[in-house]
Parts: structure tokens; sequence; C-alpha cells
């Protein structure tokens, strides 16, 4: 996936522009989201531990690429609070990703304009325990949308992403300070870790 994902920026560089002068240069997006996936290992027990599924949010900043063109640069944030349980208790999760990458059309349509995103940056998992340590780990994305206009300067988006983080196998994702916690035995699987969202918000042009 991670090539796809390096293809596809590639493709947003130097794909033929396509003419939209009356677009707006700024776009700022918030959504509300669900997000599932992605499992660890109990090093002491060899289970699997896989991350609460649930709620999310997300912002998107984008910036026009250059006049004449509709595609956009975009800065995307998106966090989840979620939990991993070891054999002895359930731990708090925060898995927060923050991506730079582009937004790139499908056709032209004007009821609800289809749309492919993908970035590169990095995950960030973090936990309220204790003495716990956060780990940040290079990751990419890609999403697939559709905007539905609500106006001249505002946007009804249903959007899903995919997240592949890259991990080294077999390293503790989660590790107190101190040696006073099995939290340490909770590693990576696989190389990887992979999450799906989907996501509905609004986007507003400036």
């Amino acid at each position: 996936m991670t090539r796809a994902i390096l293809g596809c920026m590639a493709l947003f560089l130097f794909a033929p522009a396509l003419g939209a002068e009356e677009l707006p240069f700024v776009q700022v997006a918030g959504y509300a989201g669900y997000r599932a996936g992605g499992s660890l290992e109990d090093a002491t027990t060899g289970e699997d531990r896989d991350f609460d599924e649930g709620e999310s949010f997300a912002l998107a900043l984008e910036f026009r690429y250059r006049p004449g063109d509709r595609r956009y640069y975009q800065l995307w944030y998106s966090r989840q609070a979620s939990a991993v349980e070891d054999a002895l208790a359930s731990f708090d999760v925060d898995i927060e990703y923050l991506h730079v990458g582009g937004t790139i059309p499908i056709g032209d349509h004007e009821r609800a304009q289809p749309y492919f995103a993908a970035g590169l940056g990095a995950t960030r998992f973090s936990s309220s325990e204790p003495g716990s340590n956060d780990k940040t780990r290079f990751s990419g994305s890609m999403a697939f949308g559709v905007a539905v206009p609500l106006g001249e300067r505002a946007a009804f988006r249903l959007e899903a992403r995919g997240y592949l983080t890259a991990v080294d196998t077999d390293s503790a994702i989660f590790c107190r300070s101190d040696d006073g916690s099995g939290f340490c035995r909770i590693v990576a699987s696989s190389s990887t870790i992979f999450q799906a969202e989907a996501l509905a918000g609004i986007a507003f042009r400036f």
C-alpha cells in the first residue's frame, strides 16, 4: 500500500490541470467518523490484542494547487480515542494521524463530485497511563469520497479512508518507564498496522 500511496502522490503532482478558475483558494473541512482495525500482540501469551473500534474526528486544510486547477494540497489530521487490552487490564490509547498530501477530482460532476485523496506523514500512539511512552511512526493514507454542494461556499462530504502505519516487528508500542506494569507486553505483531475510517463532514471554501 505504501508504493500505491507514493504513486498516487506522483499522480497528484504531474496529472494535467483541469480548468477551475472560479474555485476558491482555501478549503477547510471538519469531519465526524468511525474508525476500526489495527492489531497488536501480547508478547507473553501470543494472543492478538485489537484496538477498540469507535468514534473519531478529523480536520482538513486544503490549498488549491495553482490557478485554473481543481487539485488541492491537503493537510490532514485525524484522532481516535481507543483502547487495547493485555491479559491483565485495558489501557486507553489515542491514535492520531497527521498527513500532507492532496485531493484530485474524479471526472466533472455538478451535483455530487467524487474525489481521491492521499497523504504521507506520521502516526502517534499515546496513552494517559502514568509513565507510558508515546510512539510516533511513519504512515500513509488513501481515501475516496464524494462532495455534494450546499451552495457556493460549502459542501457536504462523505469519505472512506485507509491508513497504513510502518512499525518494527515485535517492538513494544507502549511501555512504561518503570518496571511495575505488564503494558510492555503489547507489541507489534507485524511490520504494519492498518486502520479504516468512514467519515462525514462539511467543507467551507474561502
